[in-house]
């Protein structure tokens, strides 16, 4: 008799995540204008080309990358800089040698912080809504993931965590992830929201890890990373990328600062998987955070997402059926409630079965050719909202804008 082989359970069950399935499917329809997936169109400047041409794809630049493995906390030169982003921007200091790693991007980093924070079976606080990927990974990982579910309104963290703080699944989770400027609904914490974090967290023992991969995308007022925050400095840990501000997806160099205890856990952690990241790409992200132009060409992009947000909001009005419950304040999504389209659409598009979002998305789909993603996977108090970006080309957008309100 022949033994079967199985493969891991968990995750054979995951299907593809909703934005790249909808990505996939409006690829294959050609008219379709996609406001499903964020890759962003913007970046790199053309400024940058004859830069990394010569100091970052060379031969000999190439030779020194590929002829030995980085070091599991990555280059100390691109650490540096990361520090000096922070120091410029923000004025707070990080030591590069001791609370800065260089990750695969944004999501290695995640999964890193997770795993050093967390036991298995233990709680990750993911709030309601947030981006959808890192439920996944909880799970992916072995933990368990707890929703804080935030008020449809302004969707404060301070007021959830007061309406939720005897819930005992929250009290003994071992992280919070906190996206800010958050995917999908542009939120931002303000200094309540923060002060609310950080007694909980301090409370508790749980450890905080703030993505902030959208920092620099903050429309009318000044993005904070937790660190500023000292309440929460020893149990905080940052998360950034290269993916998203500058619009290099494909790059995959993101970066985690944290005390350095978890630093060095996580680097061995990368070690034992991964042994280091691409040592060429480093060399073109050290370029990036080293030119002094990049400053005023990241301001341009939040001016251009921006005016979009606002010509967005402006354009899709409850006439149309769209009510801004969660006005953007930063990163590069639109986040409405269309229970009002809902109401407007012919029968045919309304199933009981699916939610108000997942039957707008499909009208919008086949009807208006715009792709967009149902809110219900950013979280079950988001269900009669859809998401759609702000990063595509000027074209794509114009022609998405016209056909939604004609």
């Amino acid at each position: 008799m022949t033994a079967s082989f199985t493969l891991n359970k968990t995750l054979d069950s995951m299907v593809v995540y909703t934005s790249k399935a909808i990505a996939n499917k409006a690829a294959q329809m050609p008219d379709v204008m996609n406001l499903s997936f964020g890759e962003p169109e913007f970046g790199p400047p053309a400024f940058l080309q004859s830069l990394i041409e010569q100091q970052g794809l060379s031969w000999e630049v190439f030779l020194h990358s590929v002829k030995g493995y980085e070091q599991p906390k990555g280059s100390l030169d691109l650490r540096q800089a990361i520090a000096d982003w922070y120091h410029l921007r923000y004025g707070l200091s990080v030591d590069p040698e001791r609370e800065v790693m260089v990750t695969h991007g944004g999501v290695e980093a995640i999964n890193l912080a997770i795993q050093c924070t967390t036991q298995e079976h233990q709680g990750v606080i993911i709030s309601h809504p947030s981006y959808m990927l890192y439920e996944r990974a909880v799970v992916a990982l072995n933990r368990k993931p707890v929703a804080l579910n935030r008020p449809l309104g302004d969707a404060e963290y301070h007021s959830a965590l007061k309406a939720q703080q005897q819930d005992a699944e929250l009290q003994q989770a071992g992280a919070i992830i906190v996206n800010s400027p958050e995917n999908p609904s542009g939120y931002m914490l303000n200094a309540k929201d923060w002060d609310a974090v950080s007694e909980f967290t301090q409370q508790h023992g749980i450890w905080l890890i703030h993505d902030e991969v959208y920092d620099v995308m903050a429309y009318s007022e000044q993005h904070q990373p937790a660190l500023k925050y000292p309440n929460v400095r020893k149990n905080t840990i940052i998360i950034n990328s290269f993916s998203k501000k500058f619009g290099l997806p494909g790059l995959r160099i993101g970066w985690m600062i944290a005390n350095e205890q978890v630093i060095n856990m996580a680097a061995k952690l990368h070690d034992y998987f991964y042994l280091g990241v691409n040592k060429q790409y480093e060399q073109i992200a050290l370029l990036i955070l080293r030119e002094p132009r990049m400053a005023a060409w990241l301001n341009e992009v939040i001016v251009k997402l921006q005016a979009r947000m606002e010509r967005a909001c402006s354009e899709l009005n409850p006439s149309l059926g769209y009510q801004w419950t969660r006005q953007p304040r930063g990163a590069m999504f639109l986040f409405p409630d269309v229970s009002g389209l809902y109401a407007q659409l012919p029968t045919k598009w309304k199933d009981d079965n699916r939610t108000v979002g997942e039957c707008v998305a499909e009208y919008l789909l086949h009807e208006k050719r715009v792709a967009v993603v149902p809110g219900h996977v950013y979280g079950e108090n988001s269900i009669n909202h859809i998401r759609m970006v702000l990063c595509t080309t000027d074209d794509v957008f114009d022609q998405a804008l016209h056909r939604l309100t004609h």
